[in-house]
């Protein structure tokens, strides 16, 4: 039981101990302001009315920057393409010394499929060594550098040209270079 002596003891103890701990969040409250007062305002928090959103507007350009960016590079604008198809035999000097004879022989695409029907390694021998539409980057470095190149012409046997894979005759049938 509290005796009526003690309640004035429990009273101002209350009273002291609550006026102590707003003291202490006021004086940490007024701590955290001058802080936030102190930073650039473009490293503070946006306030819009009595709302403040967790992100400052150093993140925001931050983040529509990157979007920009990203978007650029993921939709990017034209870029080069080709279609071309290829006759490869193996890594052999006997392989280049066909390939040559062959190329002497071919004057049209018609015959370059047929000889990529008869002599291709390539699975893509099946379909007259056609690789479909590409762009830089997708093939080996080599047969970029021929395929990609202005002095290559379209409608003509290019090559042999030796990339990892064995030695290869290439057919460009369609080019759009870019810029």
């Amino acid at each position: 039981m509290i005796l009526p002596n003690n309640i004035f003891k429990y009273l101002l103890f209350g009273t002291l101990l609550a006026s102590t701990i707003s003291v202490a969040s006021s004086s940490s409250f007024d701590t955290l302001a001058a802080r936030e007062e102190a930073k650039p305002f473009y490293l503070r928090d946006i306030q819009i009315g009595d709302t403040t959103l967790p992100f400052s507007p150093a993140s925001v350009v931050i983040v529509i920057l990157s979007v920009i960016m990203l978007l650029r590079n993921l939709l990017g604008g034209p870029k080069s393409s080709a279609v071309a198809s290829h006759i490869l035999l193996d890594d052999t000097e006997e392989a280049k010394a066909k390939l040559t004879a062959l190329k002497k022989e071919i004057n049209d695409f018609t015959k370059f499929k047929g000889a990529a029907q008869r002599y291709s390694k390539c699975p893509s021998g099946k379909t007259g060594g056609s690789l479909g539409s590409f762009s830089p980057g997708m093939m080996v470095p080599a047969f970029d550098k021929v395929i990609f190149d202005r002095e290559s012409k379209v409608g003509q046997v290019i090559g042999p040209i030796r990339t990892n894979f064995g030695y290869h005759l290439i057919w460009i049938e369609e080019r759009n270079l870019v810029e």
